[in-house]
């Protein structure tokens, strides 16, 4: 990457390296910008300034020994070194679900404390964080409670709102080569900075970059860009329980959900991705987003009916797992039960909100003896009682039935006639729809898919006419999105 990009690129603090705060620093720093990350806990500090990431992320170990060793990136404990060498202030700290709905605002609030207390120079604070709408003027008021400074605070601060969309098993492709870039806020001096932050982003300049596929720039206010997260996770969040629901419909009259979907998502208005039927959508982001939007609606009076379903609809399809399990094999005391997937998508070790746990204590509490392998999770200890194996067939040897919760491609390459013949029972629920119906049972399985024909297709895949003979195999579709 060319040296003047370095040279002429503000300098960056990132304060928090948790997913968001690492992947930022790291990938801002391969850039060529000069990267200050701010830890406070020394045993993470340590292990960040080793180049050791303190979670799994495909390619992010990698890229942070680059970054330190180029020495473009460092990382520190006192956010007042960071703030002596930056022009630029990434606030990546966590808002994880609080009381009554809303976000827990303790760390964003502890983190502006510190900032305001030792800054001195002009900074843009850029808020990466999902913070409630109206956090960016909530900030600032903050700010101006615990700063010392003797010049006046708005003429050396200003906030900017850059929501981050970041998946979970592809958060560098996403940073480097996201389909948009959201800025809000109400000086055109703060935004100007961030767009020269972003400006290899923007122009896909970068050696890796695509110039043919820029991202779209989107300038907007505060609030509208406070918005635009809760928003889109809202959206996504809808779209899969959307399609659930279609399912449970399918279920009820003899059709298949993924010839469904498959056909619907054709559509382009509709699109096919999110339209993957099974046990619904985990992690840190959907549940914890959709709440606080729904909490926010509620505090101005308005009862957002839509959202409070997509919620309800997401919930009941971890149960459907267990009724499943329950129809086929009635009691549950007594038997054993083997779980494949535990992470709550694959591509990461991330169980926050994954519904296999949720099936699995269930299971635990109804009597049922509950192993189970997820390539990158060994033991969970808030369920001491399930016991987790290195080798999936080794998990399956002597169940009952299997239950496939992670769409991981070791799963998907799975050996059918292996796994039935360590397995005591025959059962198969298929949480994620990643096996073809027909195929399982002519192999011997007594299948349970989600929202699917009980024989599958008759006619052995969904046949598509675009003017010449294609056809496209259902129920081995590759690239499933949680």
């Amino acid at each position: 990457m060319p040296d003047e990009t370095s040279r002429a690129a503000p300098r960056v603090a990132v304060v928090g390296s948790g997913y968001v705060g690492t992947v930022v620093a790291a990938c801002l720093a391969f850039l060529g910008r000069q990267v200050i990350g701010v830890e406070t806990d020394p045993h993470k500090l340590c292990e960040l300034s080793r180049g050791c990431s303190p979670f799994y992320e495909p390619g992010l170990s990698d890229l942070l020994v680059g970054a330190l060793g180029s020495g473009r990136l460092r990382f520190v404990g006192d956010v007042g070194d960071a703030l002596a060498h930056s022009e630029a202030l990434f606030l990546c700290v966590g808002t994880p679900p609080g009381d009554g709905g809303h976000a827990d605002m303790s760390s964003v609030r502890e983190a502006a404390a510190s900032i305001g207390r030792e800054l001195r120079t002009p900074h843009v604070l850029i808020t990466k964080s999902t913070v409630p709408i109206g956090s960016g003027h909530w900030l600032r008021s903050l700010l101006e409670d615990a700063y010392e400074g003797s010049t006046p605070l708005e003429d050396i601060l200003s906030v900017v709102s850059c929501p981050e969309f970041l998946r979970e098993g592809s958060a560098i492709a996403d940073f480097l080569t996201p389909e948009r870039v959201v800025l809000g806020s109400d000086s055109g001096s703060a935004l100007e900075l961030v767009r020269e932050v972003y400006r290899p982003i923007l122009e896909q300049s970068f050696v890796g970059g695509d110039p043919d596929r820029c991202p779209a720039l989107i300038q907007t206010g505060l609030l509208s860009a406070e918005t635009v997260k809760y928003a889109s996770n809202a959206f996504l969040a809808t779209k899969i329980s959307f399609i659930n629901e279609i399912a449970m419909i399918c279920e009820f009259v003899g059709a298949d959900v993924v010839e469904v979907a498959t056909a619907i998502g054709l559509d382009s208005r509709i699109g096919p991705r999110f339209l993957d039927a099974g046990a619904g959508w985990g992690g840190s982001c959907f549940g914890k987003d959709l709440q606080e939007l729904i909490s926010t609606a509620m505090d101005y009076g308005h009862d957002p009916r839509l959202l409070q379903a997509v919620t309800e609809v997401n919930h009941r399809q971890r149960q459907v797992v267990v009724e499943k399990l329950r129809r086929h094999l009635k009691t549950m005391r007594g038997r054993r039960i083997c779980i494949m997937g535990l992470a709550f998508k694959p591509g990461t070790d991330d169980l926050r909100d994954a519904p296999a746990l949720d099936v699995a204590r269930w299971r635990v509490a109804a009597g049922a003896s509950v192993r189970a392998h997820d390539p990158m999770v060994g033991a969970v200890a808030e369920i001491p009682e399930m016991r987790t194996l290195p080798d999936m067939y080794e998990a399956a040897r002597g169940t009952d039935a299997v239950v496939m919760m992670t769409e991981w491609p070791d799963y998907v390459g799975i050996d059918a006639d292996a796994l039935l013949s360590v397995m005591r029972g025959r059962l198969m629920v298929d949480g994620r729809n990643m096996f073809n119906p027909e195929t399982m049972v002519r192999r011997g399985f007594v299948y349970e898919g989600v929202g699917r024909s009980p024989l599958g297709d008759p006619y052995g895949g969904l046949e598509l006419n675009r003017g010449f003979d294609q056809r496209v195999e259902i129920g081995n579709l590759e690239g499933r999105v949680a």
